[in-house]
């Protein structure tokens, strides 16, 4: 080869590669630009809720709401946990009472507390408003008032999935049951639901269940919500009308909770999963005979103040998905937090929860080792950034002054304290659920008796 020739080579390789580049860049450029004129909404920040979707995002994320895209997060999770009713059979259960609006006296010092996270050391209101939280709504009541709330991402008057949040509701029935003496948490399941005589569930007593320690394979984890064949799924499935590959066709939920199989002796280990919560549901009903959004109606939220109505969401079997498919405004799921508080006169016309029913809630605690040997303790642990006493009857964290904790997918929150009349709420679509937890424990212990840091 001629030096020439060689020369003439190598520019032309120099000039392919800048031409490469540039239809690199260009295709790019116009890939952005077609997705910016099509309404894609890849990555839609949280306040996106508020601001609103276009017909075409909605049409488009509504179809696209299935349990694996929702279970993801993301955009369609964005969309569907602000707007769940409109997917789903709904029980909505109105407003018994007259509402009663709560006082507020903000105190803007909540807003300046700092801590550290995943997303660095940020104050409250720096964390909400920023724009990887995912962060929605946010509120804290104290002694009956509201002394702090802002929405980031959605409208006070919007309706939020609670997520497992809603799990307390299903363990607040069953605590009633007791309190009426019409259950036996010692008892076992098969005793009061012949249904299920012959499976899994029979032997099991009521307080295994509550406290999620069934030895069954109902677990609900990051493997178990990857396994197209756990009980976690297929339950899901069956709530979201998706049909399980392996039958061909959509299952009922009891369907799928009665091929649960036994693991290990009930008792030995805290085994979280939602499926757990459903046999609650199933047990509420066969007691009273009545729909469990009925009875909850008659026992609860008709003796509330609250100011909208509590939205279940109902598998297309007519089960109602109380370990995580109810929506609802943040005041109003504060308003049942205040339940277990001082403050509860505020919100209903006649105590619910009776001291009996939170100290069973404390006092329900196996043991920290217990709590710590299982996959969610650590789990737990290491979101809120400070020691649990353990898990108990649905509630997933009680501390040692006697505060109690329920998170929820997504990064939803309700924490209690009754000692200091305090409940702390909040909704968001967060893939990491863990930093908003960081605030609760540093704000709990920081207001003082007038509401004050």
């Amino acid at each position: 080869m001629f030096e020439g020739d060689a020369m003439w080579l190598e520019a032309l390789r120099k000039n392919t590669r800048r031409i490469a580049r540039a239809v690199c860049v260009a295709q790019l450029g116009l890939m952005t630009i077609a997705v910016a004129q099509a309404g894609e909404d890849a990555n839609l920040p949280a306040k996106h809720v508020k601001a609103g979707f276009s017909l075409a995002q909605a049409s488009r994320l509504e179809t696209q709401a299935t349990v694996q895209s929702i279970l993801a997060g993301g955009d369609v999770a964005l969309y569907w946990t602000n707007h769940v009713a409109r997917s789903m059979p709904t029980a909505v259960i109105p407003a018994g009472q007259p509402a009663r609006q709560l006082e507020v006296s903000a105190v803007s010092e909540i807003g300046a507390v700092r801590v550290s996270s995943a997303l660095g050391e940020l104050s409250l209101n720096e964390f909400l408003y920023d724009a990887r939280s995912y962060a929605q709504g946010f509120v804290v009541v104290h002694k009956g008032r509201i002394i702090f709330e802002e929405y980031p991402g959605m409208r006070p008057q919007d309706n939020h999935l609670w997520a497992s949040n809603a799990k307390p509701l299903a363990s607040l029935l069953i605590d009633l049951l007791i309190e009426d003496g019409d259950l036996d948490q010692n008892q076992t399941f098969g005793h009061y639901v012949p249904e299920f005589r012959g499976t899994a569930w029979e032997g099991l007593r009521i307080i295994d269940i509550l406290d999620m320690t069934p030895g069954l394979d109902t677990a609900e984890d990051g493997q178990t919500r990857k396994d197209p064949d756990s009980i976690a799924i297929r339950t899901f499935l069956s709530e979201f009308n998706q049909p399980y590959s392996k039958v061909g066709r959509v299952e009922s939920v009891k369907e799928v909770l009665k091929s649960a199989r036994k693991i290990a002796e009930p008792g030995e280990s805290f085994d979280y999963g939602s499926p757990v919560t459903q046999a609650l549901v199933i047990l509420t009903e066969a007691i009273t005979q009545k729909k469990w959004s009925d009875y909850f109606d008659e026992r609860v939220w008709s003796k509330m103040s609250a100011e909208a109505g509590l939205q279940v969401h109902l598998a297309p079997d007519g089960t109602a998905a109380v370990h995580g498919l109810v929506s609802s405004r943040l005041r109003d799921m504060a308003r049942f937090g205040m339940l277990y508080t001082p403050s509860w006169d505020q919100v209903a016309v006649e105590r619910i929860v009776t001291p009996a029913v939170i100290e069973r809630i404390r006092n329900g605690v196996r043991d920290h080792k217990f709590f710590m040997a299982g996959y969610d303790g650590p789990v737990f642990t290491e979101r809120l950034g400070e020691k649990i006493l353990g898990s108990s009857r649905q509630w997933d964290a009680v501390f040692d002054d006697g505060d109690f904790f329920k998170s929820g997918l997504m990064g939803q929150g309700l924490y209690v304290s009754p000692d200091r009349d305090l409940v702390i709420a909040f909704f968001s679509t967060s893939r990491n659920p863990g930093p908003i937890q960081r605030y609760l424990r540093p704000l709990a212990k920081s207001i003082s008796v007038d509401g004050r840091l």
